[in-house]
């Protein structure tokens, strides 16, 4: 019950890009990269992508493992629930 809510709040989760919700996180990254695009230089233009990439990968990764995290500590909390009772239960 408690995954099938999480696996639709990521599902809910990544449809926001989908719809054409844009951040000011996603202005400044595409901002950055069209800035890679002014440079004169093949090579320095393929640096700057690679580091406006790799950064964005980083931060995803980031908020990933976070939100990994929380399902974890979600998942624990629900087990004990089952193994050890809520709270007010009392055991007959």
């Amino acid at each position: 019950m408690m995954m099938r809510r999480f696996a639709a709040a990521g599902a809910l989760l990544a449809l926001i890009p989908a719809a054409g919700c844009t951040t000011w996180q996603d202005r400044a990254e595409a901002k950055a990269l069209s800035a890679c695009q002014d440079k004169v230089d093949a090579d320095e233009r393929r640096l700057c992508r690679e580091t406006v990439i790799a950064a964005e990968k980083a931060k995803y990764d980031k908020e990933s493992e976070a939100w990994e995290e929380n399902v974890r500590a979600a998942e624990d909390r629900e087990l004990n629930r089952k193994v050890y009772g809520g709270p007010g239960q009392v055991d007959k």
